[in-house]
């Protein structure tokens, strides 16, 4: 979104290498309005009521805005007194467009007028006071008028940005995006991950996976967890079908360290996007100085129903490398599915952690494999 301020800043006071008249610095300012509320309608042009409504984030002060119902209260009393027989119809989104729309004219008249008819005895007037807590200087009415002569320019930039999300996650089958965030180092996550979690309504994810996500979120994190995995999925694939804009974030690249997840989120949702980000494989064989040409890679997830295959695929001069994945249980079953797809119980191993950030490493034979949860961030290398 485009960042901007309550108050545009005033250009500066001077003008064809002259100090402007109160009066000049007025008609400035009026054209300045005119400016930003013409580029406002235009960017508002064509909003239809789905797309006015999607891409909103609640902020607190929004909620109590929200649960300030008077209104509703006064009808109530209305009604339960007699005064009225019902309450109003509620209007349509469109409907409400379009009232919106009509107000923000109606006051772009009122302004313009009311700056237009200013005597230059009224523009020298004081109009706030210091405010030296927030460095703000004390504003004639003249000063004020030029701060925000400006203001729905800015926010018509902000519109047509937030029409441009709307218009990349609006699809006939609302995606649920779901990103790596590469190896756990704030440099290794992609900008375009950065960008989208910026704007993203709910991210989901483990708890170390939105450790790393959370400088640029910047509404509702979801913790993912073993026990409302499903609960949580259904979620995410819900609100994007409301045309929310949904996230899922894994350490790595989601193809090799959360792919189970992936499938997971895949029979959830209408459709799956997912975003690659550099993963743990490269980095284990790096650690192991293993060329990629000489290993055999299987995410643990899969690894019961795949260890055959992977088997039958090593040889002497190729390396088994079992990428730790959400949700993966513990190394020493998937050390077990080895031995019993063939290969043999006392080959050397080595379990590989902390990839993302200070590496470790213990040999053993297969068989004695340590029963240890799985992480993410780690990998078993037999052979």
């Amino acid at each position: 979104m485009v960042a901007h301020d309550t108050h545009d800043s005033a250009e500066p006071a001077e003008g064809g290498g002259r100090e402007l008249t109160p009066a000049e610095r007025r008609q400035r300012a009026l054209q300045r309005l005119d400016e930003g509320h013409a580029a406002l309608l235009e960017a508002l042009a064509g909003l239809d009521d789905a797309e006015a409504f999607l891409g909103s984030r609640w902020s607190v002060w929004e909620v109590m805005q929200h649960l300030l119902t008077e209104n509703l209260v006064a009808a109530l009393e209305d009604l339960a007194a007699g005064r009225r027989e019902l309450l109003p119809a509620f209007d349509g989104r469109g409907d409400r467009i379009a009232g919106d729309i009509a107000r923000l004219e109606a006051n772009y008249q009122r302004f313009r007028a009311l700056i237009a008819g200013l005597s230059e005895g009224q523009l020298t007037r004081p109009a706030t006071p210091a405010n030296p807590e927030n460095d703000y200087p004390a504003l004639s009415l003249l000063e004020l008028i030029e701060r925000v002569a400006g203001h729905e320019g800015s926010h018509a930039r902000q519109v047509s940005e937030t029409r441009k999300y709307v218009a990349a996650f609006r699809a006939v089958q609302r995606a649920v995006t779901i990103a790596g965030l590469g190896t756990g180092e704030p440099d290794a996550v992609p900008a375009a991950v950065r960008e989208l979690l910026s704007n993203a309504d709910y991210v989901a994810g483990a708890a170390a996976a939105l450790a790393v996500a959370r400088p640029w979120i910047r509404t509702v994190a979801l913790p993912l967890d073993a026990g409302n995995r499903a609960e949580l999925l259904n979620r995410l694939s819900r609100e994007a079908r409301a045309g929310l804009w949904t996230m899922l974030v894994t350490l790595g690249d989601p193809a090799e360290s959360a792919p189970a997840l992936v499938a997971d989120l895949a029979a959830s949702a209408d459709a799956v996007s997912v975003i690659a980000a550099p993963g743990f494989y490269r980095r284990a064989l790096e650690l192991a100085g293993i060329s990629p040409l000489d290993a055999v890679c299987v995410s643990i997830a899969r690894l019961p129903a795949d260890a055959a295959g992977v088997s039958a695929m090593a040889s002497a001069a190729r390396r088994i490398v079992v990428l730790g994945s959400d949700g993966g249980g513990v190394w020493a079953d998937g050390a077990a599915a080895l031995v019993s797809a063939g290969i043999a119980a006392d080959a050397p191993a080595q379990l590989l952690t902390g990839l993302g950030g200070s590496p470790g490493q213990a040999a053993f034979p297969l068989h004695q494999t340590p029963e240890v949860a799985v992480a993410v961030d780690a990998a078993l290398i037999v052979g």
